[in-house]
């Protein structure tokens, strides 16, 4: 439609402007304000996203020694599984000492070789160890389990229930994540 010449103009008072206000863009303006990366990675959000990282990382390190369930990563949550490290953790076990007496057996193999009858000591010390470990765990993961189906139900039971308290068991009481939280001896209910 063409533009009257004699019609008023935009400025006069009391008339609405005629067109728009600017010109139209042109086509490769248009692509290029809408052309952006697939991956929105700028240096600042991967250092934000760095920063929220490390503070997750050491809410949850100090969760794991203090024994805070609110702040603490989802493989150690919940009430089963808190369970479970009272339970291992009221008990002293054969296993927790298995890792100790298997790096001084390697060094004594290593070192006494030229005494053969403290070497078939030490190798049968491990290996009596090892048959104790093996009817230990077997016997205490088949308790821990049957006692926390009867307070919380096996329907609620994490998957690896019986594992997560195995692994656990054979850990040094000092290296264990989440830090223990009872003392020996003192048996959850």
């Amino acid at each position: 439609m063409a533009k009257d010449r004699n019609a008023p103009s935009a400025d006069a008072p009391g008339m609405l402007p005629i067109g728009k206000g600017h010109a139209t863009p042109k086509r490769k303006e248009r692509e290029a304000e809408q052309r952006r990366p697939l991956v929105a990675s700028s240096k600042a959000d991967s250092q934000r996203r760095r920063e929220d990282q490390r503070a997750r990382s050491a809410k949850e390190q100090l969760a794991l020694k203090t024994g805070d369930e609110r702040h603490m990563p989802r493989q150690h949550a919940g009430a089963p599984r808190r369970f479970a490290r009272d339970f291992v953790d009221a008990r002293t076990t054969v296993s927790e000492f298995l890792l100790p007496a298997a790096i001084v057996s390697m060094i004594a193999l290593m070192f006494l070789d030229q005494y053969p009858a403290i070497v078939n000591a030490v190798g049968t010390v491990l290996l009596l160890m090892l048959v104790v470990w093996a009817v230990e765990s077997a016997f205490f993961t088949r308790r821990m389990r049957n006692q926390a189906t009867a307070k919380f139900g096996a329907e609620n039971l994490p998957r690896m229930y019986a594992l997560y308290g195995l692994t656990r068991m054979m850990q040094m009481r000092r290296l264990r994540l989440p830090k223990p939280q009872v003392t020996r001896g003192q048996y959850p209910a």
